[in-house]
């Protein structure tokens, strides 16, 4: 793993568990922001897809896997640009939607939509000055390149000024587990002499975001291959839209939520056997050292 190969560059936390009430009710706020959120794509025909442990879990559980403490779901480029302007017109009494376009202080290429009134401190997003809430991910998915040699091109610089992005805003992002000593002294102090670099010569977040934007949208192939280039592995999540629309709906929980009309060439590249449970100590999360659930209790 590359010591900087997720958002922040880790969120996932190994060897924390949630007490089993709190997360339950963490999932059941969950489940309630996914139900607006696909209630308004169906109002405004915006097609969606959940993707990652959702996805799994819709398979596997008909709903969330056990432990899993997120959502997440996906839309083509244009869909998602449509709902991000949508939907703070039409629930911003109820969720902040964040993007890098609705707050300048978010180190993150997609958008969360988040529920007003609570509190969700993730281990790894401590340093982030920005509303935490309680949360679903939503992942834009770009055209991309039939060729090979020029999609990994784009891959390699949409990831590039991704990072970067977030170094002008953190100087100390969390690193993986696996990063150790000199190592992980050398990552700490590259990492904080960018931060002050960037901060010297004027390089702000709205200039890496640009950059990554000119590449992620920038394919001038006719192809019908879309990506998610905000994730470090998205070539194994890459989607064909002849294979994907229109969606399939899963069960999950008490509703349904839409896969990819293939959802096995989707998922299998990036998870292997999605439908055999895995070994415990590959079982992460995102844990939060602090939830407020937004009715006056509180937990982790």
């Amino acid at each position: 793993m590359a010591w900087w190969s997720t958002p922040y560059f880790t969120t996932f936390m190994e060897n924390k568990t949630y007490d089993e009430k709190n997360l339950r009710r963490l999932q059941l706020v969950e489940l309630e922001i996914l139900k607006d959120f696909i209630a308004l794509c169906e109002k405004h025909k915006l097609p969606y897809f959940a993707t990652g442990g959702t996805a799994i879990g819709a398979l596997r559980h008909q709903g969330f896997i056990p432990w899993d403490d997120d959502i997440d779901v996906c839309m083509l480029r244009k869909d998602y640009d449509k709902f991000m302007k949508i939907a703070p017109e039409e629930m911003g009494d109820k969720y902040i939607f964040m993007s890098t376009d609705t707050e300048k202080r978010y180190p993150l290429m997609f958008g969360k939509m988040v529920k007003k009134g609570t509190r969700f401190i993730e281990d790894a997003y401590q340093q982030g000055n920005y509303p935490l809430g309680i949360y679903i991910d939503i992942f834009p998915y770009d055209r991309t390149s039939e060729d090979e040699k020029l999609r990994k091109k784009h891959q390699k610089k949409t990831w590039f000024w991704a990072r970067l992005q977030v170094l002008t805003l953190i100087p100390n992002p969390n690193l993986p587990p696996d990063v150790t000593g000199w190592k992980k002294k050398a990552a700490e102090w590259g990492c904080k002499i960018l931060h002050v670099l960037f901060k010297l010569f004027h390089i702000t977040p709205q200039m890496c975001t640009n950059k990554y934007l000119k590449w992620a949208t920038h394919c001038e192939d006719d192809s019908d291959l879309y990506i998610d280039y905000s994730y470090i592995t998205g070539e194994n999540l890459m989607i064909r839209t002849r294979d994907s629309f229109p969606t399939v709906n899963y069960q999950f929980e008490d509703t349904e939520v839409a896969l990819v009309k293939d959802f096995d060439a989707f998922l299998r590249p990036e998870y292997g056997d999605y439908m055999q449970m895995p070994p415990e100590d590959e079982r992460h999360n995102h844990y939060a050292s602090f939830i407020d659930f937004g009715d006056g209790e509180t937990g982790n």
